[in-house]
């Protein structure tokens, strides 16, 4: 059992030393210990924030965790001393830590950590590593865990010890290879090359000709294991080719079938809209043919190999396994039906040679899942896992968004402005790819990182914008709805479009656009969204001043005679527009009534209802319009069956109405719903 020293740094106590501790003839230099502690050479992998710093108190690296957390660049941390990031730990804590931790001692420090904005964070400090780094420098590792998220302290460590040693095994594992791959190949070389040669020697022996076959077959396999080794050992070439990741998770599927089970079922769920990566189209098949693999392994002949694919916006870190960062991300989820991944080894399947094939009595060299996990990060994404025993698992994969050229050179077709447009967002890379997309559409276009940098914007210097795109969570100063209140305090009718990844915005989104905010934008953004709902905002009429505000609730009515349907309808659209108001009906009789007394904006029909189909009720809907002088709104007409002529005319002959086939995708209505609300 180790020994803990707790120290607070936020209270005036006297300066420790490793003689206060009851251990007063230990005393002990780091150069006094006689075999160095293993020095972990990767902690990239952790989700708790982590800095290294050396004997005299330098910050010499930080993960990304502890980048996100402190909110400060590496550049600009490296230049630091670690007093100014976790206040009071001076050259006295400093000395303490490098004497205490060699002696096989548990340090835990309770201790303020300041962020790039200035605000003081109460934090736990827990010392996790001592040790000689590669140049011989004594370098200690101070893991940092927020007050407000303290776990129980063991169970950190262990669980930080964990991540180190996995990421070191990795890295080791990688040099490892690189040097025996290419002397592997070199061996390997004569034993292709002579069996042919052997064989126009000896024709007509089947004997040694069966013979030559099993060399030559063991060698082929052989080179592929050494091809292996070689992608596990080159790390970060992973080019600059733009690519849609559904081509390739469709290409990888279409080579899988003829190895795949009768028993298998293949379900996808595929973004028609999804953005596009960058990298290597190969190695990113790699990675969706070997996770593909493995499910079908794991699913024994059968049960369902679910494939999905979408763009995401995350808010916040996440992620069980590995922290993945806020961002734009193509998310790519693989699931399978199969029995699971034990607790006891999910800390070890991404280790290089950890199989549990040999148990199962297949073929596995145990580098699949450890190369995966060199590609995703080489393409500066993330690998998370889930799994319960029993139920199944699912890997996804975030990979980041490419913001290519050619995504802009869509933009002429779209509409475009001259005015002046204001970006609020407090991440950066967001606001530069607003800013970016914005001026390809000929508008003005500025970016600040607060609420209170707006503010200060539109007060003090008098500027005025015709239109503001703000964020909704904005974790430092004020957020999206407490400025957007504050804007319409300083200029009443500013016209104001909301934007966030909707990990936490909801009540916000719905409480602006009840005080008349306008349009929302669900990220990632893409400039076909921005281009339509700029011109969209910008052309209403302008509010006059004082007046009450905008109902921006948009009304749609959902008729289908499954009560499940209506729900899950109104859900998915809610996920998005969460300003919309969802009627439901649950026959044709019940939407005239609704149709009368709501006047939607937009209506979902089932085709086939009792008492009234969708047929007969749009003719109502279409008599009743004629009769009030009213149009007829939108109509997305959906159905599990071959429609009638008639039905597939009224479709053709409108730009407005269209029908979609039952199943109905998630993101299929989305789209269909954006394209008749203009958002």
């Amino acid at each position: 059992m180790r020994d803990v020293i707790r120290l607070n740094l936020c209270k005036d106590s006297g300066a420790a030393s490793v003689r206060d501790l009851n251990h007063p003839d230990e005393a002990a230099s780091p150069d006094s210990v006689s075999t160095p502690l293993t020095f972990p050479t990767s902690f990239h992998g952790s989700i708790f924030p982590t800095l290294v710093v050396d004997s005299k108190g330098l910050i010499r690296d930080a993960n990304d965790a502890a980048l996100l957390f402190l909110d400060q660049e590496l550049s600009s941390l490296r230049s630091m001393m670690v007093s100014e990031v976790i206040l009071r730990l001076d050259e006295v804590v400093i000395d303490l830590i490098f004497k205490a931790a060699p002696l096989g001692r548990t340090l835990i420090m309770d201790a303020l950590c300041s962020q790039c904005s200035g605000i003081l964070v109460p934090c736990e400090v827990i010392v996790n590593y001592v040790g000689q780094g590669p140049e011989g420098v004594w370098l200690a590792y101070l893991v940092l865990i927020e007050a407000g998220k303290r776990q129980d302290t063991s169970a950190v460590a262990a669980s930080t010890e964990v991540k180190l040693a996995r990421a070191e095994r990795l890295e080791m594992a990688g040099v490892v290879a690189g040097q025996i791959a290419h002397d592997f190949n070199n061996l390997l070389t004569p034993m292709l090359a002579y069996p042919e040669l052997i064989r126009n020697e000896v024709k007509g022996n089947p004997v040694v000709a069966e013979y030559l076959d099993i060399i030559e077959k063991t060698a082929g396999d052989m080179s592929r294991l050494t091809q292996q080794l070689l992608a596990l050992a080159r790390r970060g070439r992973v080019g600059t080719e733009v690519f849609c990741v559904n081509e390739v998770i469709e290409q990888v599927v279409s080579a899988l079938q003829p190895i795949i089970s009768k028993g298998v079922t293949i379900e996808y769920d595929l973004a028609e809209n999804l953005l596009e990566a960058t990298g290597s189209r190969d190695q990113i098949r790699r990675v969706i043919d070997n996770l593909c693999q493995n499910a079908l392994d794991a699913m024994n002949g059968s049960g369902i190999l679910n494939l999905k694919s979408e763009n995401v916006y995350l808010d916040m870190p996440f992620g069980a396994y590995n922290a993945v960062k806020i961002g734009e991300y193509i998310k790519i989820t693989i699931a399978d039906t199969g029995p699971g991944i034990p607790a006891e080894i999910r800390d070890k399947i991404f280790d290089p040679f950890f199989t549990t094939k040999r148990v199962s009595k297949q073929r596995g060299s145990g580098l699949g899942l450890s190369i995966v996990h060199g590609i995703i990060r080489d393409h500066k994404g993330y690998i998370d896992l889930e799994s319960v025993p029993g139920q199944g698992a699912k890997f996804i994969v975030y990979i980041p968004i490419s913001r290519a050229p050619g995504e802009t050179a869509r933009a002429g077709s779209l509409p475009h402005g001259t005015e002046r447009i204001l970006v609020v967002d407090d991440d950066a890379p967001q606001v530069q790819v607003l800013i970016q997309l914005l001026e390809v559409l000929g508008y003005k276009a500025t970016g600040v990182a607060s609420g209170e940098d707006c503010l200060e914007r539109i007060r003090s210097r008098g500027m005025r914008f015709d239109l503001i795109i703000l964020d909704m969570v904005m974790d430092k100063g004020m957020d999206g709805l407490a400025t957007f209140m504050e804007i319409r305090k300083t200029v009443p009718g500013q016209r104001v479009i909301l934007t966030s990844g909707y990990a936490k915005s909801a009540r916000r989104i719905g409480k602006a656009q009840e005080l008349g905010a306008g349009i929302f934008l669900r990220k990632p953004l893409t400039i076909e969204r921005v281009a339509k709902a700029i011109r969209e905002e910008l052309d209403q009429h302008p509010e006059v001043p004082g007046s009450e505000s905008r109902k921006r609730g948009r009304r749609v009515l959902i008729v289908d005679d499954e009560l499940m349907i209506r729900k899950l309808f109104g859900m998915i659209i809610q996920s998005e527009f969460p300003d919309a108001v969802i009627d439901q009906a649950a026959n044709g009789d019940e939407a005239m009534v609704a149709f009368k007394e709501t006047a939607p904006d937009l209506i979902i029909m089932d085709l086939q209802m009792p008492v009234r189909d969708g047929r007969e009720t749009f003719s109502g809907m279409e008599k009743l319009c004629g009769e009030n002088g009213r149009t007829v709104p939108p109509v997305i007409f959906c159905t599990g069956f071959t429609p009638s002529d008639s039905m597939t005319a009224i479709v053709a002959d409108s730009p407005i109405h269209c029908l979609l086939r039952k199943p109905v995708r998630a993101e299929t209505l989305l789209s269909a719903v954006r394209t008749r609300l203009r958002y």
